[in-house]
């Protein structure tokens, strides 16, 4: 029985199996090389990691759910880092608005008053002028020519002493001023200012009174006081009353 003959390898096929062989050796790795070190590896954790606590978790109180809401807080604490550096700035423009507000109604203030003062003062200086000349009106005539007299004396007058002018003159004044021949001259010794407003004046006014008629031997001089109430009618100061002191 012949057996089967087996082939041997040549010198080159034997030289290139012990090349690849130490080949394989170098490439594959050894326990050392493959197992990792004990400090190295990281911690097996079963389940999600557990989140690190920091301090705007610790400010962040817990919701309803029981979880930590700091998604909130911290745009929060954004908004007032934000506002503080933007409040400090508001808050100068704030207060130097106010002052500039404050600084401008005194101003308006101020320039009321004083145009309420100077309309004042104008109107004591028109008024006392005005009573001046129309207390000589209103307390001289002549019976030579009552009507012309009487006339201008009513022109002075307003409201309501202006019809009990009217009445009295006419019905005690003129019949006595025609029998006896009276004259009457009025002249001011002085006057001052009692209380004045833009619209009201009142006026005390010192007048001499020298009357000559046919009842008397001489002239007659009276020294009266008499105090006129004047009023702003119409762009006029005219007299609304008149009272002997």
């Amino acid at each position: 029985m012949t057996r089967p003959s087996r082939a041997r390898p040549v010198a080159g096929q034997r030289a290139r199996a012990r090349a690849a062989q130490g080949a394989g050796a170098e490439l594959t790795p050894t326990v050392a090389d493959a197992a990792p070190t004990v400090a190295a590896a990281p911690a097996v954790v079963v389940g999600d990691p557990p989140e690190t606590a920091t301090a705007d978790d610790a400010a962040a109180g817990p919701d309803e759910r029981g979880t930590t809401t700091r998604a909130p807080a911290a745009a929060e604490r954004t908004a007032q880092r934000r506002d503080r550096r933007l409040g400090r700035p508001g808050s100068a423009l704030l207060v130097l608005l106010a002052l500039t507000l404050a600084a401008l109604v005194v101003l308006a203030v101020v320039a009321i008053k004083a145009r309420g003062a100077e309309q004042v003062e104008t109107a004591r200086d028109q008024a006392q002028a005005a009573a001046t000349d129309h207390v000589v009106d209103i307390l001289s005539y002549d019976y030579r020519h009552l009507s012309r007299d009487f006339a201008r004396g009513g022109a002075a007058l307003t409201g309501r002493f202006k019809g009990d002018y009217a009445e009295t003159t006419s019905r005690v004044i003129r019949p006595t001023a025609e029998q006896y021949h009276a004259v009457v001259k009025a002249e001011v010794a002085g006057s001052s200012v009692v209380s004045a407003t833009s619209e009201r004046v009142v006026v005390l006014l010192f007048v001499n009174q020298t009357t000559t008629s046919t009842r008397l031997d001489g002239p007659k001089v009276d020294l009266n006081r008499v105090r006129l109430t004047l009023d702003k009618t119409g762009g006029q100061w005219l007299v609304s009353d008149v009272q002997a002191l």
